[in-house]
């Protein structure tokens, strides 16, 4: 019995010397994690502010060109609508519009700005 009541003693104190050694331990992570999650919410914070004012910038910047986009495109509308009444005219006297100096070359410049401004507006979405 008394053998027993020895082992249970010495049992007893392992474990509680193993524990208030985890207690010591842990009681200093803590404040080293918070230490390192605070630098983590700093460069978080930091790098939030960054992506903020890009974002911002993009989104005016996409409104500008979208605008800049339908300003051309409209543009380009009435520059059509201009080659369209040539052709008119030119059919009424007998004459073939795309023969006029400069019209075919108008009339695709016309088509390929009119494909790279709607391509630009698909590129470049707003957000």
């Amino acid at each position: 019995m008394n053998t027993q009541k020895e082992v249970f003693n010495k049992l007893f104190k392992e474990e509680k010397t193993e524990l208030s050694t985890q207690k010591v331990e842990l009681a200093r992570k803590p404040q080293s994690i918070l230490k390192d999650v605070k630098k983590l919410d700093s460069k978080l914070k930091s790098e939030e502010g960054k992506i903020d004012k890009i974002y911002l910038n993009y989104k005016n910047a996409q409104k500008e060109f979208v605008k800049l986009m339908d300003s051309i495109n409209s543009d380009l509308d009435k520059y059509e609508d201009d080659l369209k009444d040539i052709m008119d005219v030119a059919q009424e006297i007998g004459l073939d519009g795309r023969q006029i100096d400069g019209f075919t070359e108008t009339a695709n410049l016309i088509l390929e700005i009119t494909k790279i401004s709607n391509q630009n507006k698909k590129l470049y979405p707003s957000v």
